[in-house]
C-alpha cells in the first residue's frame, strides 16, 4: 500500500466505526488485504475498541466487519494479529455473533492462530474459541477444524493467561459427549489437573469447571483417579472461592465421591 494510499485513510480516520463499514467496506477490506502494517493496525484496533461494546458487537458483524478481521489474523504483523483476534473474542461473548463466526469461516483462522509463537495472539484465539463453543454446534465445529490439540498444549503453557483461557476453551468444548472423550484421548487431563493443583485461582476456576465436565464418562473418572485428581478436586472443594468450591464438588460428585 503507498503513501498515497496511507494519505487517503487520513480521511477516514476520525469517522465512527459504524460509517466506515456502511460507506466503505470495499476500501477498507482492501487496507486489511494490504501488506502495510500501519494501515492494518488502524483498521484493527478500530474495530477491537468498537467490538468492546455491547450495543456494537452485532452491528459490526452485521455490516461486514467479520470480513475485515480475517484477511487481518493472516498479518505479518503479530500485534495486527493481536488486535484482530481480540476484536473476535469481544465479537463472540454475543451468542448470535457465536453463529455468524461459524457460518462465515472465523472458527478455522482461530484454529490457525493458537500455533502462533505470540502468547498474546494465542491468549486471544483462545478466548474467542471457549466464547464460540458456548454455542452447541460450534462445540463440535471446533473438534472438526482440529482446535482440540493445540488447545490442549497451550493448557501446558507458562503463560498464565494462554493456560487460562485454553482450558476455559476445552470445558467448554468438553460439554459434548465425543469431544469429552477426545480431549483426555489427546492428553488433555494431565496439564487440566497441573492446573487445578496451582496457585492461580482463575487457573483453579477453570480447571475445576474442566474437571467437572470431563468427569462425566466412566473411562475418564478411571482416569481421574489415577493421576491423582481426587485428592486435588477434595482440596478445590474446601476453597473459599464459591465458584471453585461448587466445581470441584461437582465434579466429585461424578466421581461418585461426597
Amino acid at each position: 500500500m503507498s503513501k498515497e494510499n496511507d494519505d487517503e485513510f487520513e480521511v477516514y480516520r476520525d469517522e465512527p466505526m459504524e460509517k466506515l463499514l456502511r460507506l466503505h467496506l470495499t476500501r477498507l477490506i482492501a487496507y486489511a488485504e494490504s501488506t502495510e502494517p500501519t494501515l492494518q493496525r488502524e483498521v484493527a484496533e478500530k474495530l477491537a475498541n468498537e467490538a468492546v461494546k455491547p450495543e456494537r458487537q452485532v452491528q459490526i458483524v452485521d455490516l461486514g466487519g467479520l470480513r475485515l478481521l480475517i484477511p487481518l489474523t493472516k498479518s505479518r504483523d503479530k500485534e495486527v494479529q493481536r488486535l484482530a483476534a481480540h476484536a473476535l473474542a469481544n465479537l463472540s461473548v454475543n451468542t448470535q455473533n457465536q453463529v455468524r463466526m461459524a457460518e462465515e469461516g472465523s472458527i478455522d483462522v482461530l484454529v490457525d492462530m493458537l500455533d502462533c509463537d505470540s502468547v498474546h495472539v494465542q491468549r486471544q484465539a483462545s478466548k474467542a474459541l471457549a466464547n464460540v463453543g458456548v454455542n452447541v454446534d460450534n462445540k463440535a465445529k471446533i473438534a472438526t477444524a482440529g482446535g482440540i490439540r493445540p488447545l490442549v498444549k497451550l493448557a501446558k503453557s507458562s503463560y498464565v493467561g494462554v493456560a487460562v483461557e485454553a482450558i476455559a476453551a476445552l470445558a467448554n468444548l468438553a460439554v459434548n459427549d465425543h469431544n469429552e472423550l477426545e480431549i483426555v484421548k489427546v492428553g488433555g487431563l494431565a496439564p487440566i489437573i497441573e492446573a487445578a493443583g496451582a496457585a492461580n485461582m482463575d487457573l483453579q476456576a477453570q480447571a475445576a469447571r474442566a474437571l467437572r465436565n470431563l468427569s462425566v464418562h466412566q473411562i475418564n473418572q478411571d482416569q481421574i483417579r489415577n493421576l491423582g485428581g481426587v485428592k486435588i478436586l477434595q482440596s478445590l472443594a474446601a476453597s473459599e472461592n464459591n465458584r471453585i468450591s461448587q466445581q470441584a464438588t461437582r465434579a466429585l460428585l461424578n466421581l461418585g465421591i461426597s
